[in-house]
C-alpha cells in the first residue's frame, strides 16, 4: 500500500510520502500548539492593545483611523481574527502558523521545478516547518514576517515558471504587507538586465497593488495619503544603524542604544549598498553565463543577505528572508546544508535579546560570523559563474 502512485496534477507521490506528510503537518502544528500560550513583548506591549482597540472600533470600521504602524492588509487580517475569535493571541499566532504552511508548500514547489525531485523536495518543506527562526517567529513571538515572505517565495516559484507577471505581482502583495518585499527587487532587477524572465513593465505591478490593497481601508475613512506614506514613516522611527540586527553597523558601534554617528553612517551606508548591488549587476550584465537554476537561488540569497547586511536600520528579523532562501539554497545541495544551519542559527541569537534579553553571544562576534557566511555564498557564486560561463 505504501508504494502505491498518486498523482496531485502532474507531480508523482507514493503513499509513504503522502503518510510523512501528514505526519510532518501534525508534528509541526503540535510544536507550535505548545507555545500558543507565550506573550512575548511584541504581543503585549503593540498586539494586544491594537487588538482591543479594532474590537472597540467595531472590527472592519476601526480601519478609518490610524491604530498601528502596520500596512493595511495586516490590519486586515487582525480586523478578522477579531470576528472568528475572542483569544487574540491565539487567532493572530494562527494566521502566521498557517502562512507557515503555505511557505513550506512554495518551498516544495520551488524544489521540485528545479529538481523534479519529490523527496528532496519533501525535505525542504519539513526544514521549513521544523526551523527554529520560522517557529521562533510566528509561534512563540507572534510576529508576521512568514507572512510577506511566503509571496515571496511564490514569486520565485512563478520565476522558474518563466511568468514575469505572476512573479511581479506576487512580489506586489508582498510589498503590501511589508516594506522588506523590496530586499528582493535588486535580484529581480539583474534578471530583467540579463533578459531572464523579468519584463520591466512587469514592475509596475509592485505600486499598483499597494495603492489597491490601501483602498479598502481608505473607503472606511482613512486619510490616503497617510496610507501611501507609512513605509516613510516606519522607515523614520528607529534612528540607530542597527537594531540589534549583526550587520555592519554593529562592528562599527552603531547599534541600539548607541549612536556615536547614526546619521553620517546611515546615510553613507546606504549609497555604499547601492554601489556594492550596482557592482553586483555591472558584472552580471557584461557576463555572458547561463544562468542555471541552483547559480538564481545562490545569486537571490546572496543579494538579499548583502542588502540586510549593509543597509542600516535593520531589526533582528529582517534577516528572516535569508534563512527561507538559505533553506532552498541548502536542500538543493546538501553539502551546503551546514551554511543554510549558520543563516539560521545567527537569527536565533539575533532574536534572543528581545526574546529573553539576554545576549548570549556578543553581537559584534555574530555579525563577523554572519560576514563569513555571506563571503562563503558569494564565494559559491563566482565558482558557478565560472562553471557556467559561455
Amino acid at each position: 500500500v505504501m508504494q502505491h502512485e498518486v498523482f496531485f496534477g502532474k507531480i508523482k507521490f507514493k503513499i509513504v510520502d503522502l503518510a510523512f506528510i501528514g505526519c510532518l503537518f501534525a508534528f509541526a502544528f503540535m510544536v507550535r500548539w505548545k507555545l500558543m500560550p507565550i506573550e512575548s513583548a511584541d504581543y503585549w506591549g503593540f498586539l494586544e492593545d491594537w487588538m482591543k482597540q479594532i474590537r472597540d472600533g467595531g472590527g472592519f470600521r476601526s480601519l478609518g483611523w490610524q491604530i498601528s504602524n502596520y500596512s493595511s492588509p495586516y490590519m486586515y487580517l487582525m480586523c478578522m481574527v477579531s470576528y472568528l475569535t475572542n483569544n487574540d493571541l491565539y487567532g493572530l499566532k494562527l494566521v502566521s502558523v498557517f502562512f507557515d504552511y503555505l511557505a513550506s508548500i512554495a518551498v516544495f514547489l520551488i524544489i521540485y521545478q528545479i529538481t523534479g525531485r519529490v523527496r528532496k523536495s519533501i525535505m525542504g518543506m519539513a526544514i521549513l516547518l521544523l526551523s527554529p527562526t520560522v517557529i521562533l517567529d510566528s509561534a512563540y513571538w507572534c510576529q508576521c514576517d512568514i507572512i510577506y515572505t511566503t509571496f515571496i517565495l511564490f514569486a520565485i516559484y512563478y520565476l522558474f515558471k518563466n511568468n514575469s507577471r505572476g512573479c511581479l505581482i506576487l512580489v506586489g502583495i508582498s510589498f503590501a504587507f511589508k516594506l522588506q518585499a523590496l530586499f528582493i527587487v535588486p535580484f529581480l532587477i539583474i534578471l530583467w538586465l540579463k533578459k531572464k524572465t523579468i519584463k520591466l513593465r512587469d514592475f509596475v505591478w509592485i505600486p499598483i497593488i499597494y495603492v489597491v490593497s490601501a483602498l479598502p481601508a481608505w473607503l472606511f475613512g482613512r486619510d490616503f495619503k497617510e496610507l501611501m506614506t507609512i513605509y516613510f514613516d516606519q522607515a523614520g522611527t528607529y534612528p540607530w544603524g542597527t537594531l540589534e540586527y549583526p550587520n555592519i553597523y554593529a562592528l562599527l558601534g552603531e547599534a541600539m542604544p548607541d549612536m556615536r554617528h547614526a546619521t553620517e553612517l546611515s546615510g553613507a551606508g546606504t549609497f555604499m549598498t547601492i554601489i556594492i548591488l550596482g557592482c553586483i549587476a555591472y558584472y552580471f550584465y557584461a557576463k555572458d553565463i547561463k544562468l542555471t537554476d541552483e547559480l538564481l537561488i545562490t545569486l537571490a540569497l546572496f543579494t538579499v543577505a548583502l542588502i540586510v547586511y549593509s543597509l542600516p536600520h535593520m531589526h533582528d528579523r529582517y534577516g528572516f528572508l535569508i534563512d527561507l532562501l538559505a533553506i532552498i539554497y541548502g536542500t538543493l545541495n546538501v553539502k551546503k546544508m551546514p551554511v543554510a544551519c549558520g543563516f539560521m542559527l545567527v537569527s536565533v541569537l539575533s532574536f534572543m535579546p528581545y526574546l529573553i534579553a539576554v545576549h548570549i553571544v556578543l553581537i559584534q562576534y555574530v555579525a563577523i560570523g554572519l560576514l563569513g557566511l555571506i563571503v562563503y555564498v558569494g564565494y559559491d557564486l563566482y565558482h558557478q559563474i565560472v562553471r557556467n560561463s559561455l
